[in-house]
């Protein structure tokens, strides 16, 4: 009589372990699944300042799981004291570069055509506007570039 008794609640135990085991796979790769498509903001991981091409170059990463797509750049350029060159803005620059998931991409932002090279204490301020596949709204991303004494040419602050 106790031998019934013993496989009822051994076939409960293992029934519990097996419906856990199952409900955590499902449940875990639900979230994983909805984590992944969470779009991520650009991070802007390295920036500097190319004098052959009169640009800065920005490594951005995408950190998120859907793909991001730059639109439009715009900068502000501030002078700093060895600089003879005026302040100036540049807006809506249209672009269309694509910010793979969870990848570094190159960025190039040229500078404004005519004007001199970057002195020590030039800042320029980009942002970048980007969109994502998930809505139809804007997100914007503003990134400080300051020329500094140092062997890589510039160094962001």
């Amino acid at each position: 009589m106790k031998r019934p008794s013993f496989i009822i609640v051994n076939s409960i135990i293992l029934a519990l372990i097996l419906g856990w085991f199952i409900g955590n796979f499902i449940t875990g790769t639900t979230v994983t699944k909805a984590i992944a498509s969470i779009p991520g903001s650009p991070i802007v991981m390295d920036a500097k300042y190319n004098k052959e091409k009169h640009s800065i170059e920005y490594s951005v990463l995408n950190p998120g799981g859907t793909e991001l797509a730059i639109v439009e750049e715009a900068f502000v350029f501030k002078p700093g004291k060895e600089t003879k060159e005026e302040a100036y803005v540049l807006s809506h620059i249209p672009v269309n570069i694509k910010l793979p998931p969870r990848a570094i991409t190159k960025v190039e932002l040229a500078l404004k055509a005519g004007t001199e090279k970057l002195h020590f204490g030039d800042v320029v301020m980009t942002t970048f506007t980007y969109t994502h596949g998930l809505s139809n709204d804007l997100y914007t991303v503003m990134h400080p570039f300051t020329m500094e004494k140092d062997t890589t040419g510039g160094k962001e602050k």
